[in-house]
């Protein structure tokens, strides 16, 4: 070794070399072509002058620094350094006219946006649109993988589109998402810093259990795709993974319409299953981390503070020794859609089905159809939901059932919702990213969906 020192260094740089690059995905810094190389040069010369200013270096500071920042511009636009330069330039007029570099410091002041220690802390909000807007909104991060990227949740059980477009101006929304969007940027960085390791995007999860019928609200879709395409167009590259979980087959209409607005290299990155777990989203995030209702150990409260119950729930009380029945008439092959939540206590829940015309308040149900059978509940404070798709005809009835009880009521807050089988969420994609508030959903109605419950064990069959 001694006579062959020279050979022994040289095979240990290109080992490092080597390995480096096999840990780094290609068209990262560290891992680039002889072509891509050249392409970040020649950006590079192209951008000197918006880099130098002082919005562009803020910028650059906060995507990593000038190679990461020249690399994101050239994977968004397929290593088109034309394009690459036309989209530098939309980013930075864009950042101007909404204010973003002092966004953070606007809103949540000098505080840290997370705690390493706690993924459940999160900084006092001092702006009043913001701290409105915050409650509606069923997201989060919740900490950071071993190599330290930003874990976002969204719980869409908790999302109530009426709820948000009746409360909040778009005005309002629109100054929560840039805040959303600039302090995930900021905290990718934080992260990256703090575990060492090279800065990759955020981790995004949709957990969709309890979606339902209202969450097909056009408004609301309009606006969820106005304010993700935001985010693509205006932030890319900021996405590493993205996990759909629980999606049920009353979702894939409004895939369909979604993925129509989205990028290639951004639909890549979804990965989608109609189970509550997925075995990569495992692997990134440790048990002790991972939220308690995505299967394991760690307390979350997103979605959590969202104040009252909407305005779409009834109020319903359930005397002790006795039952409710709801009944609700749905027409053939519609979907129905319900939502309920107790106090804090467990009731039992069933739901029976009449032919049409053939309920009467308080008859029997001994032997009507059973839809769900009538067991404990289990909510103890929590939304237990159901879809159900492809309905006969008829009369369903609602059970809340506290016979069991012998000296406590329990309080239910309820939402029953029935629509058409057809359901018009299709998009106009190229309207994606513009102002926040413009309509993008055209009205084309999607196929009818596929008949069935819509909860964790039905198959999803996504394009």
């Amino acid at each position: 070794l001694a006579a062959r020192g020279p050979l022994v260094n040289n095979a240990a740089r290109v080992f490092k070399e080597v390995f480096t690059m096999a840990t780094i995905r290609p068209g990262f810094p560290g891992n680039l072509s002889g072509e891509q190389q050249a392409a970040v040069g020649d950006l590079g010369v192209r951008l000197a002058s918006d880099m130098a200013r002082p919005n562009g270096q803020y910028l650059v500071s906060m995507m990593g620094g000038t190679e990461c920042f020249l690399c994101r511009l050239l994977r968004a636009r397929g290593w088109d350094a034309d394009e690459a330069q036309k989209l530098c330039g939309e980013i930075l007029a864009y950042r101007l006219e909404q204010s973003l570099d002092t966004i953070v410091k606007r809103i949540v002041g000098e505080q840290p946006l997370q705690k390493w220690d706690d993924p459940n802390w999160h900084p006092e909000i001092k702006n009043d649109a913001v701290k409105k807007v915050a409650p509606f909104m069923p997201c989060g991060r919740h900490g950071f993988t071993a190599t330290g990227q930003v874990v976002e949740i969204w719980r869409i059980n908790q999302l109530r589109p009426t709820d948000i477009l009746e409360k909040c101006t778009k005005e309002e929304i629109s100054l929560w998402w840039h805040f959303h969007l600039e302090s995930g940027m900021q905290s990718t960085l934080d992260g990256a810093a703090k575990y060492k390791h090279a800065l990759q995007g955020q981790i995004l999860v949709f957990d969709l259990h309890g979606f339902g019928v209202r969450h097909l609200h056009r408004s609301c879709i309009s606006l969820l795709i106005s304010l993700f395409g935001i985010g693509q167009s205006k932030y890319p590259e900021s996405l590493n993974r993205v996990f759909v979980l629980n999606a049920p087959t009353l979702f894939s209409g409004v895939w369909n319409a979604v993925k129509g607005v989205l990028n290639e290299r951004t639909r890549l990155k979804i990965v989608m299953t109609n189970k509550s777990m997925h075995e990569d989203l495992e692997k990134l995030i440790p048990p002790e981390r991972m939220p308690v209702f995505l299967g394991g150990k760690c307390p979350c409260n997103i979605g959590e503070v969202l104040s009252a119950f909407g305005s779409g729930f009834t109020k319903l009380t359930v005397a002790a020794r006795s039952e409710t029945a709801v009944p609700i008439d749905v027409p053939e092959n519609a979907i129905l859609s319900w939502e309920f939540r107790t106090d804090g206590k467990d009731i039992k829940f069933g739901v029976v089905m009449f032919a049409s015309g053939g309920y009467k308040q308080g008859a029997p149900y001994d032997a009507a159809p059973v839809i769900v059978e009538i067991a404990k509940s289990g909510s103890k404070g929590d939304s237990i939901a159901q879809t159900i798709t492809g309905c006969k005809a008829g009369t369903y009835v609602l059970i809340f059932d506290n016979r069991y009880s012998m000296m406590s009521s329990k309080t239910v807050m309820y939402s029953l919702e029935v629509c058409d089988s057809e359901m018009p969420v299709a998009v106009d994609s190229g309207n994606v990213g513009r102002a926040v508030g413009e309509s993008v959903v055209t009205g084309v109605p999607t196929p009818a969906a596929t008949p069935g419950a819509s909860g964790g064990a039905s198959a999803v069959n996504f394009p």
